[in-house]
């Protein structure tokens, strides 16, 4: 469920009353590439970070008892190639669950700034399916400008992805 009303969403885009499920969709994914982007998660409020924040000791304890038995398992393969490949894997997975803890650990409450960036994807979603328009009069074909990154910059915790 995403963290911006539906409402909003919906009278942003002037959509009718049908579409509230492809809305929702966009919507999600939206919110979805604005806290990729960040490498952060946001949340409606403050009390929803916190509980979010709260469980993060938790989630690091169970990855770090999922990894050991992963490694633990890939040791038992006979096969040398088979054993590197599964302790790749499970020290991939491990790495893919630190990083979503650390985007928790490190949320914040949603402001203004991410709610337009959000506005600005939807709409993007919602009135193109491509990231690329092709000129009526020409045959020249540019990129649509991602104006909700300059919104999201300031809040990005790191220059990953």
């Amino acid at each position: 469920m995403s963290v911006i009303n539906i409402d909003l969403a919906m009278k942003h885009l002037r959509a009718e009353s049908e579409d509230v499920e492809d809305v929702q969709s966009k919507l999600d994914s939206a919110e979805s590439a604005a806290q990729k982007f960040l490498q952060r998660r946001f949340y409606a409020d403050a009390t929803e970070l916190s509980a979010a924040i709260a469980e993060v000791p938790a989630t690091r304890l169970a990855a770090r008892a999922a990894y050991e038995a992963a490694i633990a398992m890939a040791e038992t393969v006979e096969n040398w190639d088979d054993r590197c490949a599964a302790i790749a894997d499970a020290e991939f997975a491990f790495s893919e669950a630190l990083i979503a803890c650390t985007a928790i650990a490190r949320g914040m409450v949603i402001n203004k700034s991410i709610v337009a960036a959000c506005m600005l994807t939807l709409g993007h979603l919602w009135a193109s399916r491509e990231d690329t328009v092709t000129g009526i009069n020409t045959s020249s074909v540019i990129e649509l400008p991602h104006g909700s990154r300059s919104l999201l910059q300031p809040d990005r915790i790191s220059m990953g992805v």
